[in-house]
């Protein structure tokens, strides 16, 4: 299907749009920009559009918007961010009386369809950060040095916004899955299952063994661990098996039986499967491979 767009721009004199010709180069390499601004938008302000292939980032200041997309609507508010796929049917448009201020940008790249796909894995384009520090939020911050480069561009640019791109694509996810946590702020225990599961990893610990060594249910095991972590238990464990048995097949003459039952899996060929999952070959393809380097 061809794009097509419909829209009304009432936004303020003092808005800002500013939109970019990328070259072959900057689409090979960088994370880019297509377009960005600084709107503040009043009734009747609305977008409307399907097939343009872009993404788009919307961080609300203050004021009100409505979101439509992928059948259902969001309200958005201060501190309110969404995230969509311009390939997609969108719709959205200023709700409240007073103007809906908002940060923006259509950016494109090699990685953003799996930071969006990442972003998208909970089911919501939407996510709702602090209205009260909206203007110190470090996604409003680094939409501003982003628009701060563009009326002056030079040689410098197009590398100066793909980091900055890369960060803010960071930081949708950190925030919008709470990983912006501090160290301090981990829990004791949750530190102490990781050393266990380090120590330990050959003894295939289980989730019952963590819930009566510790006290606590499981399953909250499992939520908190992941939070912290990035993965549950015992795929954190398979990870720390699976990265023995790479040291092992690069520098040891350990047959592949050997190395199954030093990393505590005593079937070979679930071993083999299980490498060929999480690595993409098998052992033995893997051991090839890396000594030939």
């Amino acid at each position: 299907m061809d794009y097509w767009e419909k829209a009304n721009h009432s936004w303020s004199t003092d808005s800002l749009r500013y939109i970019n010709t990328s070259t072959q180069k900057q689409r090979e390499l960088f994370y880019y920009i297509q377009e960005i601004g600084y709107f503040k938008a009043s009734k009747p302000y609305f977008t409307e559009r399907e097939n343009l292939p872009s993404y788009l980032i919307k961080y609300t200041l203050s004021g009100c918007g409505e979101l439509r997309y992928k059948g259902k609507s969001y309200q958005l508010k201060a501190g309110d961010v969404f995230f969509i796929d311009c390939l997609d049917y969108q719709y959205y448009r200023t709700v409240s009386q007073e103007p809906w201020e908002m940060d923006w940008i259509h950016l494109y790249g090699a990685n953003v369809a799996a930071f969006y796909d990442e972003f998208l894995k909970n089911g919501s384009p939407v996510f709702h950060t602090n209205p009260a520090s909206s203007r110190q939020n470090p996604i409003h911050l680094v939409l501003q040095d982003l628009l701060m480069l563009q009326p002056e561009p030079n040689a410098k640019t197009a590398f100066q916004s793909s980091v900055l791109i890369h960060q803010l694509l960071n930081e949708l996810l950190l925030q919008k899955y709470h990983l912006d946590f501090s160290d301090s702020e981990i829990p004791p225990y949750i530190l102490q299952i990781r050393d266990q599961l380090e120590e330990d990893f050959r003894q295939g610990i289980t989730l019952e063994c963590l819930e009566e060594r510790y006290h606590i249910n499981k399953y909250q095991i499992v939520k908190e661990f992941s939070k912290y972590m990035g993965l549950p238990p015992i795929e954190y464990q398979i990870s720390k098996r699976i990265s023995y048995s790479k040291d092992l097949l690069r520098y040891s003459r350990l047959s592949i039986k050997e190395i199954s039952l030093a990393i505590g899996i005593e079937n070979t060929a679930y071993f083999s499967r299980l490498f060929k999952k999480k690595v993409g070959i098998s052992p033995s393809d893997y051991r090839q491979t890396e000594n030939g380097r």
